[in-house]
């Protein structure tokens, strides 16, 4: 790092190569850094760092310094793909952000890519040694100078940074006035559905049961239902729990018939408020909504496994049931995982692991856990 010095502009025109944002500067192996991420601009003569928080903080590496460099791609570990460059001895005299470092080689990461075209062009720029070449502009007239510092020079890099800067804030601020179209659209179709249904309910007796379901269709189909509202049922959370628990069962009973006969409580609160559109539920509301679910025979239930983990199972599938479908399929496939039964039931991990825990507590499969990791096979003392 103590190869580095503060940016001073250059005597003569610099031709700007590459370019790329998201970069943070490493000394050596060191995982923590001052300069975390910024504008790495690649000159015939050096590499300019620009601070993405602070653009005037600026730092800057010479191509006569580099020995050698090479290149490293992304991989599950890292923060980005990254260039290791291997640097000469420090320079007398200079000036940067740190006196004195342990390490010969600094690491370049690219957080959002661009590290193999910057690499491409950084190694022929010192293959070359390019920062040796006088500008050719430096005989010309000082205007003609001057137009190609504003054009290729420092004064294009700034430019440059200050147009990304300004194209950001534009997509910004067009994100935002996007949304807010959205949500008044979303609003208005709201409040046209609730009107739609009020006088729906009004008419009850004009319009029969046929056309009110195919009606209250299309409204689901564009994503507004009618939803139970709290400030309904003002002083009675007792029956608003037990509306809530009706319309939970009508939204999700076909999933879960279809999904393994259960789904997680957490799955639960995503698939209800998903459907409810803007008017989301909590999830105490949701919890205390699947409890009112014994109270008006649905056939729906919660259930509670021995970890304590939740679920909303159908109430013809009991937990005798469960645990021989369980065992059925390890059976099938002589061992299982949680991930294999996950996928053969079609249900979550967790509720696969549940499902596994329920069936070794009833004995009917047993465990080995190696390097393979856990695995579940049928117990044959029981048989």
């Amino acid at each position: 790092m103590n190869r580095l010095s503060w940016y001073t502009p250059c005597e003569s025109t610099e031709e700007l190569l590459c370019q790329a944002g998201h970069v943070g500067i490493y000394d050596g192996d060191l995982k923590q850094t001052q300069f975390e991420q910024g504008t790495a601009s690649l000159t015939m003569q050096r590499i300019i760092w620009a601070d993405s928080s602070d653009p005037d903080r600026r730092l800057v590496l010479h191509h006569s310094l580099v020995i050698s460099m090479e290149k490293h791609h992304k991989s599950m570990f890292s923060k980005g793909g990254k260039i290791v460059v291997k640097l000469e001895k420090p320079r007398a005299g200079n000036v940067g952000p740190v006196n004195a470092s342990q390490y010969e080689t600094l690491r370049l990461v690219f957080r959002h890519g661009g590290e193999d075209d910057f690499f491409k062009k950084y190694d022929d720029a010192v293959r070359r040694k390019t920062w040796q070449r006088s500008s050719s502009g430096s005989s010309s007239s000082g205007s003609r100078a001057s137009s190609n510092l504003r054009s290729v020079g420092i004064f294009g890099i700034e430019r440059r940074i200050a147009e990304n800067h300004q194209k950001t804030h534009e997509t910004i601020t067009q994100a935002f006035d996007d949304m807010s179209k959205l949500m008044e659209t979303a609003r208005e179709m709201v409040s046209l559905s609730k009107s739609i249904s009020e006088k729906v309910r009004a008419r009850k007796g004009e319009i029969s049961e046929d056309e009110t379901i195919a009606f209250k269709s299309y409204l689901l189909s564009l994503g507004v239902s009618d939803p139970v509202t709290k400030s309904t049922f003002v002083g009675s959370d007792s029956e608003y729990f037990q509306k809530l628990a009706k319309e939970i069962t009508n939204v999700l009973y076909e999933h879960i018939k279809e999904n393994g006969g259960m789904c997680a409580l957490p799955e639960v609160y995503c698939r209800i408020n998903r459907a409810r559109g803007m008017e989301l539920l909590s999830p105490e509301d949701v919890m205390h909504a699947c409890e009112a679910l014994s109270r008006i025979n649905s056939p729906l239930e919660l259930h509670r496994f021995a970890s304590g983990v939740l679920v909303v199972q159908l109430k013809s599938a009991s937990m005798d049931s469960t645990v021989a479908q369980t065992l059925e399929v390890v059976a099938k496939l002589e061992r299982a995982s949680a991930n294999q039964l996950a996928e053969s039931l079609g249900v979550t991990v967790i509720l696969a692991r549940e499902r596994l825990l329920a069936a070794e507590e009833a004995g009917l499969i047993c465990r080995d856990d190696s390097i393979e990791g856990l695995l579940f096979y049928p117990n044959r003392f029981m048989q």
